[in-house]
């Protein structure tokens, strides 16, 4: 009976320390997935983006006809081309997006991510969390997409 108790506690042990360590090791895979597929489209529609004649926005923000734009939301995004809707994505639940300059999408403001024809794009750093786990998807100047696991330096 004692060597039942000695090994159950043993276990207890183990899984107190085992089972917070899985947990993380999936939120990060699972951010680690949301982030990639995030900067995989967004590499996709700047290519899609470059061969438009014209990606340009009219003064109230709406797409220009042709154009193309990624609109990033508090729980998800979606790709637009004019009006029309190419793709909307719903992150799974718990991992938010924000991004850095603008608003805060959370507070209802929407990220508008553009890819001129020449492939260039505005800044932004998008930002994906679970728990106090982050991942930064980065499109820089030239529009390149990166993700990295700390914020760009400015």
């Amino acid at each position: 009976m004692a060597g039942v108790l000695a090994a159950l506690f043993f276990v207890s042990i183990f899984a107190a320390i085992a089972v917070p360590r899985l947990w993380s090791a999936g939120q990060s895979m699972r951010l680690d997935a949301e982030a990639a597929r995030l900067a995989a489209e967004l590499m996709r529609y700047r290519e899609t983006f470059m061969t438009l004649q014209s990606a340009h926005m009219d003064f109230i923000g709406v797409a220009a006809e042709g154009a193309a734009i990624v609109l990033l939301h508090a729980d998800g995004y979606e790709v637009r081309q004019g009006r029309e809707t190419l793709l909307k994505y719903q992150l799974p639940k718990g991992v938010t997006l924000s991004y850095s300059g603008g608003g805060d999408v959370s507070l209802g403001y929407r990220g508008d991510v553009i890819f001129q024809v020449t492939g260039n794009a505005a800044p932004m750093t998008i930002i994906l969390q679970e728990g106090k786990e982050k991942r930064y998807v980065i499109i820089d100047r030239v529009g390149r997409v990166r993700v990295s696991l700390s914020p760009p330096k400015d």
